[in-house]
């Protein structure tokens, strides 16, 4: 399955960040969330295992994909 992560990315700072939505293919939202928290760029913190750095994950099809 195919999921949208909305992610918080970028070096803006200490608690600063840019909002990016990121493609993932996962076979449930849990894993998808997994997957989208270790991307590059996406904000780890100090609370990496709570996937803090991931806002939202939304189950995607492959026709909405977009560049």
């Amino acid at each position: 399955m195919l999921f949208r992560c909305i992610v918080k990315n970028g070096h803006a700072g200490s608690g600063q960040y840019l909002e990016r939505s990121v493609m993932v293919r996962a076979s449930s939202a849990v894993e998808a969330m997994d997957k989208a928290k270790r991307l590059r760029g996406v904000k780890k913190g100090r609370l990496m295992r709570s996937a803090s750095s991931v806002l939202s994950v939304e189950r995607a099809d492959a026709r909405s994909y977009s560049y």
